[in-house]
């Protein structure tokens, strides 16, 4: 585990607070640590979604997702016993 200091504003934490959120963890730390998870997975997000745009205006993508469908069309009504 890294050691970091962290300075914050105070009415931000002021905000958390009052808002009883510090409370819902054992530490600040830990606070911290779920918040910057949070950042992450956003982030992520947000760079898959932005990877999604670009690949639906490459021709070769959409080409390659046309054969996908065209090639499991039947799946969909397939009868699993």
């Amino acid at each position: 585990m890294v050691r970091k200091t962290v300075a914050i504003r105070d009415d931000l934490f002021h905000t958390l607070r009052a808002n009883n959120i510090i409370n819902q963890y054992q530490s600040f730390s830990e606070l911290v640590s779920n918040a910057l998870q949070l950042l992450i997975e956003k982030q992520k997000k947000e760079q898959y979604k932005l990877a999604m745009m670009e690949a639906s205006k490459d021709k070769l993508y959409l080409e390659d997702m046309k054969n996908i469908e065209n090639e499991f069309q039947y799946s969909d009504f397939e009868n699993i016993k």
